[in-house]
């Protein structure tokens, strides 16, 4: 599969998911369920860090960032539903974004994402409200490294990568149809060292915005009595597969990964758990010159502790640390130590999919695509 062909799964995936998100969890107002639409349209500027490389840093100084935002949300018009109300009447959706750093070195990225926005309160009948957000996708359009034609763009490697944005949104509502709203956050761009430099781009963006809402429908904005959670345990088994290249200019090579994870869930909101991983890097015998055999040198394994977030009875948030309990340096197992992070979708009622990042101190190991079984007898169903 080639790395366009990936990127348009992780749109569709990510896209599915906000589509599908919205339509479980109360069967008895099948028929309330309507999804009340917003357009939201934002101008953006802000910082470009450097990463501690002199050719970097001065390229980062020189850059003048700014881009545009454009997102359709979606919040559901049941005061009913379950997971509407604990998490206060989220808004889920896709967005495209566009921006530029008026240097060629470095390209005009756009992006595609998905996005999540969570109330920190029930709006009620306030003018001023306060949430917090997430989005994830492909970008693409950058002018990636090359030891020729760019040596400037230490950045990335690749024409495609990952984009992260995570903010604090404050929204001031003028009436039931328009807001202004502002934020300030980080951004960032990264393929997962599928293709090296892989330092990633890191921002630290400021919005401001005008939301529109296109349904005539309103929300209701007070909290609803959520019935009392029946804890229960679940058993997660993963596959997880990537690629991954070693060095500026080399060849790519698999790594793919078995987890086996015990949870809890103690809530509906939060997974804790206990878990294996037994992790595979080809090509290993090329790289680790020892005495140790071939399958010592291709694998390595580890304990990890687990939580997952769950957004709703299908979407949830898998993150973890992981402690080695054998381990390859020069598979780029860099530290003693490692942390994983993502997206996960139940396709069904056991099975998931989805995509995380493995990563030591914050530098990518490699992207982690997964599909699994879960486990599990949900008394609250």
């Amino acid at each position: 599969m080639t790395f366009k062909n990936i990127g348009l799964a992780l749109a569709l995936l990510f896209l599915s998911a906000g589509i599908f998100a919205q339509t479980n969890d109360t069967n008895n107002y099948q028929h309330k369920k309507k999804s009340i639409k917003y357009l939201d349209v934002r101008v953006e500027n802000g910082a470009m860090l450097g990463n501690g490389f002199e050719v970097a840093d001065q390229l980062a100084q020189s850059s003048y960032y700014n881009g545009v935002d454009i997102r359709l949300g979606f919040r559901m018009s049941d005061p009913n539903d379950l997971y509407s109300n604990v998490y206060r009447r989220p808004y889920f959706g896709v967005g495209w974004y566009s921006s530029t750093f008026h240097q060629a070195e470095i390209g005009e990225p756009n992006a595609l994402y998905f996005f999540l926005t969570i109330p920190f309160a029930f709006e009620k009948l306030k003018k001023w409200t306060f949430s917090y957000s997430g989005a994830f996708g492909l970008s693409y359009n950058f002018n990636p490294y090359d030891s020729l034609s760019n040596p400037a763009n230490i950045f990335v490697g690749s024409y495609r990568n990952c984009y992260v944005h995570l903010a604090l949104t404050v929204n001031y509502k003028f009436n039931e149809k328009w807001a202004l709203n502002g934020s300030i956050g980080f951004k960032h761009f990264s393929n997962g060292s599928f293709k090296l430099p892989n330092y990633g781009i890191n921002l630290i963006p400021v919005t401001l915005g005008v939301s529109y809402k296109l349904s005539k429908e309103n929300i209701h904005q007070f909290k609803k009595p959520i019935p009392n959670y029946l804890k229960h345990n679940l058993v997660n088994i993963s596959f997880m597969a990537g690629s991954k290249n070693y060095e500026v200019g080399g060849d790519n090579y698999l790594k793919a990964a078995l987890s086996v994870n015990f949870l809890r869930q103690v809530s509906y909101k939060y997974r804790i758990g206990l878990g294996l991983d037994l992790f595979y890097a080809a090509g290993a015998p090329l790289r680790i010159d020892s005495d140790a055999s071939d399958f010592s040198k291709s694998y390595s394994y580890a304990i990890v502790g687990s939580w997952e977030w769950v957004l709703t009875k299908r979407l949830y948030v898998p993150l973890g640390i992981g402690i080695y309990l054998h381990r390859n340096i020069e598979n780029n197992e860099l530290t003693p130590f490692y942390e994983r992070a993502g997206i996960r979708y139940r396709l069904s009622k056991h099975i998931h999919a989805g995509l995380t990042i493995k990563a030591h101190k914050g530098v990518a190991d490699f992207f982690e695509w997964t599909v699994g079984y879960t486990f599990h007898h949900d008394p609250n169903e």
